[in-house]
């Protein structure tokens, strides 16, 4: 292959961990050094990371950790943490059960549907019958 001729590898909608690429190649390609601490990645909200230079960092357990999981199709539990990244929000789409913020919704539909009488209920139970 010609070094002018560019790779391109698109990605459809549905193809989250399906490709055998790594969800993400942030962490192959970039070291974020901010002054609130080292990121793996530009949506990396939670800072756990205190190394003295950022060569310590590329290399380190923690975003080893990371790029395993990545390259396995998976998220790491930090990504699941950056709700901002595009990628994450995608996946969340995809298996909204296991977001964080979905694992309170069945506390509420109990709450409101004992607000209303358990009408909700009674109502989906005919609904699924038919």
């Amino acid at each position: 292959m010609d070094q002018s001729e560019e790779v391109v590898t698109e990605c459809s909608e549905n193809d989250i961990g399906e490709t055998g690429m790594p969800l993400c190649r942030e962490p192959w390609e970039n070291l974020y050094i901010l002054r609130r601490g080292i990121l793996p990645c530009c949506y990396g909200n939670p800072v756990g990371y205190s190394f003295p230079d950022y060569a310590e960092a590329w290399n380190s357990p923690e975003i080893q950790e990371i790029r395993r999981y990545l390259s396995q199709g998976k998220l790491s539990p930090y990504c699941m943490e950056c709700l901002g990244c595009p990628i994450v929000q995608r996946y969340f789409a995809e298996h909204p059960l296991e977001n964080p913020a979905m694992k309170q919704w069945p506390f509420l539909f109990g709450l409101i549907n004992r607000l209303l009488f358990r009408i909700p209920s009674k109502i989906h139970q005919s609904l699924s019958k038919k």
